[in-house]
């Protein structure tokens, strides 16, 4: 696996994040040993606020620096937000996310910068609303994971309404051959798929930022 001295970084939330996107770039044929000179080691920040503090020095720092952030509710409070943190550096970020994610390169050198949010860059959510898009259109148990969460909120299930999907998604987890695995352990055991149109657009953008 990438070394944390790599030259290149990307920056996201949490473990699940980073294996998530480990797994599924695999998944896609991407081989993390292959010492390429643009691989980027992917760097889990403890949460959205470190990685936002993260940010001044991390974009002076890194050759191309990719940045993935839950939009959560309000994906252009959190674009704001990103583009914030990363003004004073000589990249030109425009007033809106790109629906393709953004890469911009730097103005008088080769660095670049990435931005991809949570989960397809133009409407609200999370790395689950992400997950949820790699789930089998097929499977009868999905829909009846979400009913088993509804069920248990009506007996008082303390989760809150904003986590209902990440309740949902761990439901149909514990349903699969090997119940329980991580986001990305079941990527990698293809209990989710990894060609929903939403993960290739990511893989677009993750090839474009680092590898071209």
């Amino acid at each position: 696996m990438v070394k944390k001295d790599a030259p290149n970084r990307l920056l996201v939330e949490g473990p699940d994040d980073q294996w998530s996107v480990i797994n599924l770039m695999m998944r896609h044929g991407f081989d993390w040993d292959d010492n390429n000179v643009h691989t980027p080691h992917v760097y889990p920040c403890g949460g959205i606020r470190k990685l936002i503090d993260s940010l001044k020095v991390a974009v002076k720092t890194y050759e191309r620096l990719g940045i993935i952030v839950d939009a959560n509710a309000n994906i252009s409070g959190r674009w704001n937000e990103v583009k914030t943190a990363l003004q004073g550096a000589w990249f030109s970020l425009p007033d809106t996310p790109e629906a393709k994610g953004l890469i911009s390169s730097e103005m008088y050198s080769d660095r670049k910068v990435g931005v991809w949010l949570m989960p397809d860059n133009h409407q609200g959510g999370a790395l689950e609303d992400f997950l949820s898009t790699l789930v089998p259109s097929d499977d009868p148990c999905w829909d009846y994971a979400g009913q088993a969460a509804d069920k248990a909120k009506e007996l008082d299930a303390e989760f809150m309404e904003k986590d209902k999907l990440k309740a949902k998604i761990h439901t149909w987890l514990s349903w699969q051959k090997e119940p329980g695995k991580p986001f990305g352990t079941a990527i990698t055991a293809a209990y989710f798929k990894h060609d929903s149109p939403t993960a290739l657009a990511f893989v677009d953008w993750f090839n474009r930022l680092f590898l071209q």
